[in-house]
């Protein structure tokens, strides 16, 4: 894990760095599902701290302020979330509304071979079960390469998302609104057996075939 910085000074969120090699070296896709290693509060590409967190609080508590390649508001990341990660090679730089869409539905398929049945698409990135996000998506694209990442509430700390996360200053239609506590939910509460290192043993291969019988995505 990236060390904490300083506020206003996002370090890079790598983990998935060697997925994103070991896919542009092989010319193939490559798949990672883990456990989040630790507690992080992770900007988007264009996330404004000040706005989309409560840094002194984040600073005060010395819990890692990190900044990912793709889009999308700020999250709280601790070990009870799950990181669904896929790196592949996509000629071009387009693609990015397919992909979304694709990827996206290969892991709702993949939580519903689970017996996770009714996870769907809502939003622009977004993962939900019963109009309740269970998980959030994003996409980094560069030339020749797709990179997805969605991070599952398996069982998450509330308190942390309520105290380092004020209400986003942008939000999907779907929210209505609604705090993080009632537009939330998490797999465990809808009944899916963890701990998320178990649910990622259950869950890789089945990504890791959904992505290998995947029609090419267009550039």
């Amino acid at each position: 894990m990236t060390r904490p910085t300083g506020r206003g000074d996002p370090g890079p969120w790598n983990l998935d760095d060697g997925l994103i090699a070991a896919a542009r070296a092989a010319a193939a896709a490559r798949v990672a599902v883990y456990a989040h290693p630790g507690t992080a509060v992770v900007l988007g590409h264009g996330s404004d701290p000040d706005r989309e967190t409560r840094a002194d609080l984040v600073e005060r508590d010395g819990v890692a302020l990190l900044r990912r390649r793709g889009g999308g508001c700020a999250v709280v990341l601790d070990p009870g979330n799950l990181v669904c990660s896929i790196a592949l090679p996509v000629p071009g730089l387009g693609g990015i509304t397919r992909a979304f869409a694709a990827l996206s539905d290969l892991v709702a398929g993949s939580l519903g071979d689970l017996g996770l049945a009714g996870v769907g698409r809502a939003g622009v990135s977004d993962l939900v079960l019963r109009d309740r996000k269970v998980g959030g998506s994003c996409i980094w694209r560069t030339k020749g390469l797709l990179y997805y990442s969605t991070t599952l509430l398996v069982d998450p700390d509330w308190d942390l998302i309520d105290r380092y996360l004020p209400h986003p200053p942008r939000e999907p239609a779907y929210r209505r609104g609604r705090p993080h506590r009632d537009f939330l939910t998490s797999l465990v509460g809808a009944g899916l057996d963890g701990p998320p290192d178990r649910l990622a043993g259950r869950l890789r291969p089945r990504i890791e075939a959904g992505v290998a019988a995947l029609a090419p995505i267009p550039g």
